[in-house]
């Protein structure tokens, strides 16, 4: 029984670790009232999770039929998330060089330092913490560019949760690699070098989503 104000988050958090783990099925029907008896809440809490799962893209709201687990991404919707953050995160450079503060490049790093050093599993409630932490390491130098516009188109990729699905039953397997491009991004805003960081972020975006791609193939 979930009782408190964070009803819906919980319930949002159950079927994410559901989805993600695999526990649904693609094209699996998400149907309120079962969902409702099963967590013990009222349907409202649970619409709302739905909703804000439908909004990441993890399951899909069809017209007339209700809500669905969205297919696992595929190679193209890797590549398709791999063009639009090189059109958005090598661009910003400028704005984000201008504006970044020495704490929120502090902040980059103790980010960085915690998905390096934490220990993490095969499963998503094992390796969550990393997708998180990421997720919020690209988003907090997006929102350095101040512009409020691009913030909000970043958003709505939600890329995060979604590549979350790939690392199933695998943890993080390049993580040392993939920091240390991170550091190689820091390094580049603490130099305010524009070029370089324009050239460490593609780098990442490309060799991460190259890997993700990888991963989909060996599946």
């Amino acid at each position: 029984m979930l009782q408190h104000e964070s009803i819906s988050h919980k319930v949002y958090d159950l079927l994410k670790q559901e989805i993600i783990s695999n526990a649904l099925s693609a094209g699996e029907r998400l149907v309120v009232s079962p969902l409702s008896k099963r967590f013990g809440v009222s349907s409202i809490p649970v619409r709302e999770a739905l909703f804000r799962l439908a909004a990441e893209k993890l399951i899909v709201l069809e017209h007339n039929k209700g809500f669905r687990v969205a297919n696992k991404p595929d190679a193209n919707d890797i590549a398709q998330w791999q063009q639009a953050r090189l059109l958005i995160e090598p661009a910003i450079a400028d704005m984000v060089l201008t504006n970044i503060t020495a704490e929120e490049i502090t902040h980059l790093r103790n980010l960085n330092h915690a998905m390096r050093t934490h220990q993490y599993g095969p499963h998503y409630d094992q390796y969550s913490y990393f997708i998180n932490l990421n997720a919020e390491f690209h988003k907090h130098i997006v929102i350095a560019s101040r512009n409020d516009l691009i913030i909000e188109m970043y958003g709505t990729l939600n890329y995060g949760p979604q590549v979350g699905r790939f690392h199933e039953e695998r943890g993080v397997p390049d993580l040392q690699l993939l920091c240390d491009e991170h550091d190689e991004i820091i390094n580049a805003i603490e130099q305010r070098d524009a070029e370089l960081y324009r050239s460490k972020s593609a780098d990442h975006i490309i060799l991460g989503f190259d890997r993700q791609i990888s991963y989909t193939i060996s599946k």
